[in-house]
């Protein structure tokens, strides 16, 4: 059976710009967040850095390198006021493994410039601790 005018204009309809996506999904929001913040934590603004949010944004969460500004323009109004603290605290009732991913791609973002801030690190770590993972438990999952 073919598809109608009908369902192709419906489907066409249904699907969700990718800041539509980003702003129905507090997680996903609060990990773009953080991932903007982590690039910004040493006070640069390193190109292999936002390659690395934009390739992770790509990859798992389908978010085109196309379509990431208008992403960030979101993030930059709605993450105005919003500490990484808060931001971390949406992380509370996923999945281990959900919340093991974010710090991977926190520590893949913060080493992308082969220089790990301080700044970086202690970002990291305190995300960590907010989620109660330890550094032995980042490693073993691994």
């Amino acid at each position: 059976m073919s598809e109608s005018i009908f369902d192709r204009i419906t489907a066409f309809l249904g699907t969700k710009s990718a800041v539509q996506k980003v702003a129905d999904d507090p997680v996903l929001t609060a990990e773009l967040l953080l991932l903007l913040h982590i690039a910004l934590a040493d006070g640069k603004t390193e190109k292999a850095e936002y390659a690395a949010i934009m390739r992770i944004a790509s990859t798992d969460f389908g978010i085109s390198p196309d379509e990431f500004g208008e992403v960030a323009e979101y993030l930059k109004d709605f993450g105005y006021e919003t500490t990484s603290s808060q931001a971390a605290l949406a992380f509370a009732d996923v999945s281990f493994e959900r919340k093991v991913q974010l710090l991977r791609h926190l520590l893949t973002i913060a080493n992308a410039d082969n220089e790990l801030d301080p700044k970086e690190a202690n970002l990291i770590r305190k995300t960590a601790e907010m989620l109660g993972v330890t550094p032995e438990e980042l490693h073993k999952s691994h």
